[in-house]
């Protein structure tokens, strides 16, 4: 059995490193399997030695497989998948593209990674109908649509994209034992200095993840502002980076907020995480949010957006952290500071973080995998 797992790049991002966790699990139960990449971006320092991982370097429009020099298509004839487990939604229509165009024999398993019909809102009636019939006919080339919520699950099925028993709901591995010994390393921050009880002196408030504009993370900065304004004596880390970064600082220049730091991106985030008061999920829509996983197995409180899809599932309704209207930063400062005031107990957060184990979603994809076998 050779599986193929089809991402957009190897980078800090979710999908990235779902798939790189994935396939070293899946190696593990005794798969052969490869991650490739369709793009060429930033490595990060997750990756496997028992992993391969192919770099494709190709454009991601689906015309370029009708090209005898599709790079696409050359590495599918060279890899020779039995199965192609594609991540996200372009990637997953330029899998089936290539499945029906070049008739390749391999299975594919496509995964949706975040709330399709939601991110297309703003769209012209038009292009929302190009794309919702478009995707129906794309992911009924697939045997199986994994969906990382029921949330996810349920709007790719009241738009009839797939049928919902077809649909099967994978959470995304982001909790393992390799996160308790990153959590473990130091860091060298000023602001996450360790007085012994593990903590740091002022309460540190963080988001972690790439700086989009469906992050929110504007909405976030507005709630500090607030926060700082209730008197309350706090610091905003902001790590992750993106095509925002540079309209975000020049907000909080403009603006004269004290207390923001920009971090970047870094390779190990639950180092930081273990040692904030507070994680905050300030998005306009998710499908899983992993960082708020994460966030909770390091032991560590958050406040999220009541966004679709992922935080009101993860969180149970708000019995593991408290949830609040998307893009309200009043409600928001209001709820970082009963966070603060608060906290729920670490052992409890850590052990709903645990429902959500690599060891979970490995066996639940192997399952798949294996019950679709020809």
């Amino acid at each position: 059995m050779k599986l193929s797992i089809l991402c957009d790049a190897i980078c800090l991002g979710g999908i990235s490193r779902v798939a790189l966790t994935l396939a070293d699990g899946l190696v593990k139960k005794g798969l052969s399997a490869e991650v490739a990449a369709v793009h060429r971006e930033s490595g990060i320092s997750m990756i496997s030695p028992m992993v391969n991982v192919s770099v494709i370097g190709c454009t991601s429009q689906p015309l370029a497989l009708l090209s005898p020099f599709s790079g696409l298509a050359g590495y599918l004839k060279r890899a020779k998948p039995d199965v192609l487990l594609s991540m996200g939604h372009s990637t997953n229509c330029l899998a089936a593209w290539a499945k029906l165009s070049r008739r390749f024999p391999f299975r594919l398993i496509v995964s949706e990674h975040s709330a399709f019909a939601t991110r297309m809102a703003g769209d012209a009636k038009f292009h929302q109908w190009r794309r919702v019939v478009r995707a129906r006919f794309l992911y009924r080339q697939a045997e199986a649509c994994v969906c990382v919520s029921n949330c996810v699950a349920d709007e790719l099925a009241g738009m009839n994209v797939i049928p919902r028993d077809k649909a099967v709901v994978i959470y995304n591995p982001a909790s393992s034992p390799e996160m308790a010994k990153q959590i473990q390393e130091p860091v060298d921050d000023p602001w996450l200095t360790d007085h012994g009880d593990g903590k740091s002196r002022t309460p540190v408030i963080m988001s972690v993840g790439r700086l989009l504009g469906l992050k929110g993370i504007d909405i976030l900065i507005t709630a500090f502002r607030k926060l700082r304004e209730m008197g309350v004596s706090a610091g905003l880390m902001i790590i992750g980076d993106g095509p925002d970064r540079n309209h975000l600082e020049t907000m909080v220049r403009d603006t004269g907020i004290d207390g923001v730091r920009f971090i970047g991106g870094t390779a190990n985030p639950y180092a930081y995480m273990a040692r904030a008061s507070l994680v905050v999920i300030s998005s306009y829509y998710e499908g899983f949010p992993m960082t708020l996983v994460e966030a909770l197995g390091c032991g560590v409180n958050v406040v999220s957006t009541d966004c679709r899809c992922g935080p009101r599932e993860i969180l149970e309704g708000g019995k593991w952290g408290r949830l609040v209207p998307v893009g309200d930063p009043d409600a928001m400062a209001l709820a970082m500071r009963e966070a603060l005031n608060a906290p729920l107990p670490s052992e409890a957060l850590t052990g709903r973080a645990a429902y959500f184990s690599t060891e979970r979603a490995v066996g639940a994809y192997y399952n798949l995998i294996m019950a679709k076998r020809s």
